[in-house]
């Protein structure tokens, strides 16, 4: 059996599946400044698009704007699932 609340947990960026969307829920606060300059900061709501070969980094999008994150500070984003966009993205 699945667990309903699977699709709300909290998990690094790093390990967001591409194409999915999710919102910022929290940031390590030796990032913090770094991101928030670039806009990424707790609540934002973001897309993995891509991932560059050989260990690159993560390529986002942000609004508008896409941004390449190395897989370091991926790891150090947490987010939580955007289950209504995961809904309609499998339609």
């Amino acid at each position: 059996m699945t667990n309903p609340e699977s699709a709300t947990q909290d998990l690094a960026l790093v390990d967001l599946p591409i194409g999915v969307s999710a919102r910022i829920v929290s940031i390590d606060p030796s990032h913090r400044p770094a991101l928030a300059r670039r806009g990424i900061r707790p609540d934002v709501v973001v897309e993995v698009e891509d991932d560059a070969p050989f260990g690159g980094p993560r390529i986002i999008r942000l609004g508008f704007a896409r941004l390449a994150i190395a897989r370091a500070v991926a790891r150090a984003i947490r987010v939580r699932g955007e289950s209504g966009d995961a809904a309609e993205a499998s339609r």
